[in-house]
C-alpha cells in the first residue's frame, strides 16, 4: 500500500481528477505541454518555483501540498478547533506510526459516516432498550407455547428462542459488515499502487504461477 504520494503522482492526480489531457492543462496553466509531461514523469525532478505556484493556484491546492510537505489538499489553515478532536486525539494523529493515508480514506468514504451511527447507537445503548422489547415480548411466546405443550421443544419454540438477538452479537456483525464494506473498496482502489504486493493472479502472469503451487 502507498503510502505517500510524490510530487509527479500529485500532479497527475491532479489533472485526470478535471479530466485534462496535457494539451489542455497547458493552455490553461500557460505552462508547455513538454514541461507539464516532464513534471508528472517519476525520473524527473526538477520543478522550477514559478511552475509550482502557478499549478497550485490553477488546481487550487497549497504549495506544501504539491511539494509533498502535507497532506491537506484544500483546508491547510483549517483551526485545530473545527475538527473537534480531543487532545489525546490528536497527540495520536500527531505521533501515530499508522497509515495516516489509508485513515483519511477511510474517514472519506461514503459509508464511513454510517459505520458511525451504527458505532454511536452501540456505544450509547440507543437499540438496547427494543432489541430487549422484542427479546421478551418473543421469551413471552415461546413460554406461552411450552406451557401448551408440556415443555417440550418443537419447531416454532425453537424458532423463538433462537430469534432472540444478543446486542453484543448483533452490532458486532453490524460494525465489522460496515469496516469490511470500506476496507474492501478501498483495497481495490489500491489494487495498481507501486508498493501493493502482487497478486496470485499477477505473479502467475508474470511467469511465478509454479513458486506459488509449490
Amino acid at each position: 500500500m502507498q503510502i505517500k504520494l510524490t510530487i509527479q503522482e500529485r500532479l497527475k492526480d491532479l489533472r485526470v481528477e478535471r479530466g485534462l489531457t496535457l494539451e489542455q492543462l497547458a493552455e490553461q496553466t500557460g505552462l508547455s505541454k513538454s514541461a507539464l509531461g516532464k513534471y508528472e514523469a517519476d525520473e524527473f525532478k526538477d520543478i522550477s518555483p514559478f511552475s509550482i505556484v502557478t499549478l497550485a493556484k490553477f488546481y487550487g491546492v497549497s504549495t506544501d501540498y504539491l511539494l509533498g510537505m502535507t497532506e491537506t489538499k484544500n483546508h491547510p489553515d483549517t483551526e485545530l478547533d473545527a475538527l473537534h478532536l480531543s487532545d489525546g486525539a490528536i497527540e495520536v494523529l500527531r505521533t501515530g506510526t499508522f497509515n495516516h493515508r489509508l485513515l483519511s480514506e477511510m474517514l472519506c468514504h461514503k459509508d464511513f459516516q454510517r459505520m458511525m451511527l451504527d458505532a454511536e447507537i452501540y456505544v450509547d445503548w440507543i437499540a438496547d432498550m427494543r432489541i430487549n422489547d422484542m427479546n421478551a415480548m418473543l421469551e413471552a411466546v415461546r413460554k406461552m407455547a411450552l406451557m401448551k405443550q408440556d415443555g417440550q421443544n418443537d419447531l416454532a419454540t425453537r424458532t423463538l428462542e433462537l430469534a432472540q438477538v444478543r446486542e453484543d452479537d448483533y452490532f458486532g456483525h453490524v460494525l465489522a459488515d460496515d469496516l469490511k464494506a470500506i476496507l474492501r473498496v478501498i483495497r481495490e482502489e489500491h489494487s495498481n499502487d507501486t508498493t501493493t504486493a502482487d497478486t496470485p493472479s499477477n505473479l502467475k502472469a508474470a511467469g511465478l504461477g509454479s513458486l506459488i503451487e509449490e
